[in-house]
């Protein structure tokens, strides 16, 4: 097939041609990282939640929060409910001693199909918007702008934390529903763009600013009258409201957002309003030195890694505020001359608002996840400003530039993978890029212990502690050292001002609850356990609980606790064990002869299991 051939064929088939193009680079850059381990947010938000892999719970997610806890505010049930898709999937092809590494791929082989449909409908967009006025295919420049643009949004690294992390697919989803939303709009099918929409705040809450970015399309690039774009985008005032009634039905009290945010997560909440706004915009700089080179990659940012702006002549404020003026007149100025520049402008501005710490204080005070819909505006403009070279140089020098850029924004790409293989990895690059950050400390810390490597555990620890010492996770791994050199009293001390710091913090509740359990402090141990269960229902600790009630002489509530919690779960053998034990300590020898027996059948040969069918029995 000669070279005009194919350029005659990808020019009948160009979207589908970008579509495969897309799907194929995304799992070439992205595919190196596929079979990483669970890290980070990736095992409390989706390894280990047991409602995720209970497919009689599905439905039950659309008024679920994100995390176990309302008052976190966060709710993305459409995104929770992919994860449950995902251990179905998981559970249906995978043997059961497939290791975490195997488990996660098919989670991340996900994410790089929903990051390459991104990317090629940021491809149709900028087409559609900007179409191209030369026949000749690639060599136009409006074509080049919607390949330059497409290119270099599917290859940027700072793109790795919402591709590679598995968890980042709340950015992922909200973008994708996001820009369907503006499809269906520009083809003037306001049902399924409604819907789409609601699909996107049900992703993620920052696709609420996909809402701005529509009426702009429709007042400013198909000039319709400010009164007709009103009108038309009145209609999505439905979908909104759907997603404010699931998600008040899911966070209650807590629907209006964040309220548990501690100096940790996001220093700015606590600073002077000057502090927190000249702080936000070195935030601002530190995302376009990322934008621009994105070489000094973290997957932490928290206390104590930003340090606060003390003066507004700081270089860093100055960078960020000018660039956020540059933006702001761009959008609401430039227009005139700059059509693409002002939408690339609007587009990163309208999410980058709602997380930027400017208008009140969010979560955290930055993450390179919360780039992946603002850099959409970022790169366009980049690409604008590539194309606005044509005028000035030679196109073969700017083709070159474009092409060095992809290759070294891919390379960067499949070496950033590498950081998120495991734990260890990620944590070690991050304390790299950022020494003075207090999670990533305690988490590589909280690796030691797992590995038993109780001397650099320490070692971490102490460096916490000079960074900051009243901080939940601080005060529980001090507990865990502690009681690793047998101080209990200590551990206990220090547990119990873990918990004083954040009353749901779960490890913490789960250690106090073990050791009073070692201790034969019982009913302390039971107190606790029924807390984790509570808000970690995971069925080791529902089956420490429910012994504990036994031993406490609470049948009762062990076997209301197995039928609330593991009422479908009764053919295993340690659980129709339980079960048994429950109703022979209750005196209810015809049930607790059933569950014993089912036990033995299932393959528990305990001997108390065969000492108690024999008493029952007798009592029958």
């Amino acid at each position: 097939m000669g070279n005009s051939t194919v350029r005659h064929f990808i020019k009948n088939n160009e979207f589908a041609f970008v579509l495969v193009l897309a799907v194929v680079l995304s799992f070439a850059i992205f595919g190196n990282g596929i079979f990483n381990d669970f890290t980070f947010d990736d095992v409390s938000v989706v390894q280990n939640r047991g409602d995720l892999k209970d497919p009689s719970n599905f439905f039950n997610l659309f008024i679920s929060p994100y995390h176990h806890l309302e008052k976190i505010g966060l709710f993305r049930p459409l995104t929770m409910a992919t994860y449950a898709i995902n251990h179905y999937i998981n559970d249906a092809v995978l043997p059961a001693s497939s290791s975490s590494f195997q488990q996660a791929a098919g989670f991340r082989a996900v994410n790089i199909i929903i990051h390459a449909l991104n990317s090629f409908l940021v491809f149709w967009l900028v087409r559609y918007l900007f179409p191209p006025k030369a026949d000749p295919p690639l060599a136009d420049k409006n074509k080049f702008l919607s390949y330059a643009t497409f290119l270099l949004f599917l290859t940027h690294p700072i793109h790795t934390e919402a591709v590679t992390s598995i968890v980042g697919r709340a950015e992922l989803l909200a973008f994708f529903w996001s820009l369907v939303a503006i499809y269906f709009f520009v083809k003037k099918d306001i049902l399924l763009s409604s819907v789409s929409l609601l699909f996107a705040l049900l992703s993620k809450e920052v696709a609420l600013m996909v809402l701005p970015i529509l009426f702009y399309i429709s007042w400013i690039h198909f000039k319709n009258s400010f009164l007709a774009t009103t009108r038309r985008t009145l209609v999505f005032a439905l979908p909104v409201l759907v997603y404010v009634i699931l998600r008040y039905k899911a966070l209650g009290a807590y629907f209006l957002g964040d309220a548990t945010t501690t100096i940790v997560e996001n220093p700015l909440k606590f600073m002077d309003w000057s502090e927190r706004i000249a702080t936000a915009f070195k935030v601002l700089y530190m995302y376009l030195e990322r934008l621009v080179w994105p070489i000094h990659l973290s997957a932490d940012y928290s206390y104590n890694t930003i340090l606060p702006v003390q003066s507004f002549l700081d270089p860093t404020f100055l960078v960020g505020a000018i660039f956020f003026v540059f933006l702001v007149w761009l959008l609401f100025f430039g227009r005139m001359r700059h059509l693409i520049g002002a939408f690339g402008a609007l587009v990163f501005l309208a999410p980058y608002l709602m997380v930027s710490n400017l208008i009140q204080p969010v979560g955290t005070i930055m993450g390179e996840r919360l780039m992946y819909f603002p850099s959409f505006g970022f790169l366009l403009l980049v690409s604008y400003a590539l194309y606005k070279l044509f005028e000035k140089i030679n196109k073969k020098f700017v083709y070159a530039g474009l092409t060095a850029i992809i290759i070294f924004f891919s390379i960067r790409t499949m070496i950033r993978n590498n950081d998120w293989h495991d734990a260890r990895t990620l944590f070690t690059a991050t304390l790299e890029e950022s020494p003075n950050s207090l999670i990533a400390r305690m988490a590589l810390a909280a690796v030691d212990v797992t590995e038993n490597k109780w001397d650099s555990a320490e070692e971490q620890l102490n460096i916490a502690l000079n960074i900051y010492e009243d901080n939940s996770r601080v005060q529980n791994l001090w507990g865990i050292i502690a009681d690793h050199k047998n101080d209990q009293d200590l551990a206990e001390e220090k547990w119990l001002r873990s918990l004083e710091l954040n009353p749901d913090a779960v490890n913490a509740q789960i250690n106090l609850a073990e050791l009073y359990a070692k201790q034969g402090r019982l009913k302390e141990a039971g107190v606790y356990f029924k807390q984790v269960i509570d808000f970690y229902p995971v069925t080791e600790y529902v089956i420490r609980y429910a012994y504990t009630q036994i031993a406490l002489n609470n049948p009762d509530e062990a076997i209301k606790t197995i039928e609330y919690y593991l009422g479908d779960d009764l053919n295993h053998p340690d659980i129709s064990a339980l079960a048994g034990t429950a109703y022979f300590v209750k005196g209810d020898y015809k049930q607790a002869l059933f569950y014993l027996k089912l036990a033995q059948e299932l393959g528990n040969m305990a001997k108390e299991i065969e000492e108690m069918m024999q008493i029952s029995k007798g009592n029958l």
